[in-house]
């Protein structure tokens, strides 16, 4: 099973500006410095392979996620981060795209008036949801006044299908499962399964229910679990003021992770104000978290041979992964 994550920022695209490539530049020289590297084409190499800061950047799109397995995939979210998603799947010749909507907020439904294959006609394209009124939030963005093509002037058949929480569809050996998150309006995280490997999505949520008892019927969908896509907009510090935003932080889902035995932890959903170098330090907070706490979960993590708990992750646009057997694997 693979994930690549087209967009990861939330709330609102972010701009890559000049000032920002200068202060990656900047950053990267100093550590190129430290490692003895002398020239051009070095510093270049060592960012290609990551020996430098990874990522060179974090990006700006809006969420989007791709999972497949095998000869299948799916797409979570429709944020701006779909839009080269689907130009890389027109390019090897996909005509069939199943999106799954978490929620309708507009950054994850702001993609589609560019998403090429909508305008295609041949094209097939299935939305599932569990929100009864996604057709008609998705529609009014081609009202021909939100944007200038109207809904009757795509080309491509699109058909929606709204799922009952914890119904499972399959996709092949792939099977995935919507489950419940705590979110202004509702959102819907979705578990994908397939070969033994298993993926959550856990964004847009703000875990308010956070206990075993409190998650209830949505507990299992955390358990066994070799991956987590955790939203990790803020720092703890700024929850306070942003309580019933729909948004978390990295402690939380360190917490969740070491109690539930996640093995692996992705940060995902930053904030449009974050710049990189803050997404930096919000990881190494959360990593010194970990070893603060993993100390009360060390029966858990003995269990799953990963005495060091949980691997920690920040996503980035453009990031692919490979979840195989408890581990993960960039490609």
């Amino acid at each position: 099973m693979y994930v690549k994550f087209w967009g990861t920022r939330g709330s609102l695209p972010r701009a890559v500006t000049n000032e920002n490539v200068t202060g990656i530049l900047e950053r990267m020289a100093q550590q190129a410095k430290l490692q003895g590297l002398t020239t051009i084409d070095q510093l270049v190499s060592a960012v290609k392979t990551g020996k430098l800061e990874r990522p060179f950047t974090y990006g700006g799109n809006t969420t989007c996620d791709e999972i497949g397995h095998g000869p299948h995939n799916i797409y979570i979210d429709s944020g701006t981060g779909i839009t080269a998603a689907g130009d890389a799947a027109m390019a090897k010749g996909v005509k069939h795209f199943s999106i799954f909507q978490t929620h309708l907020h507009w950054d994850h439904i702001m993609g589609l008036p560019f998403f090429v294959p909508i305008y295609i006609p041949g094209m097939k394209i299935d939305i599932y949801h569990v929100h009864k009124n996604a057709p008609e939030s998705i529609r009014i963005l081609f009202n021909g006044i939100n944007f200038p093509v109207a809904w009757d002037q795509i080309g491509a058949k699109v058909e929606f299908k709204q799922l009952k929480l914890y119904e499972s569809v399959q996709f092949g050996e792939m099977s995935v499962t919507p489950y419940a998150l705590d979110h202004p309006g509702g959102s819907f995280g979705y578990r994908a399964e397939a070969a033994g490997s298993s993926v959550a999505i856990g964004v847009d949520g703000e875990y308010k229910r956070f206990t075993a008892k409190e998650l209830g019927k949505d507990l299992r969908f955390y358990q066994n679990l070799d991956a987590l896509i955790f939203d990790g907009q803020y720092e703890m510090d700024e929850l306070a003021s942003r309580y019933d935003w729909g948004h978390c932080s990295p402690p939380i889902g360190v917490d969740l992770a070491l109690r539930e035995g996640i093995r692996n932890l992705i940060f995902t959903h930053h904030d449009p104000r974050s710049s990189d170098d803050k997404s930096v330090k919000m990881l190494a907070q959360a990593k010194k978290h970990l070893a603060a706490q993993l100390p009360s979960y060390k029966d858990v993590w003995q269990k799953l041979a990963q005495t060091a708990g949980p691997n920690l992750y920040s996503a980035y646009d453009g990031l692919k992964i490979e979840i195989e057997s408890g581990r993960i694997k960039f490609v």
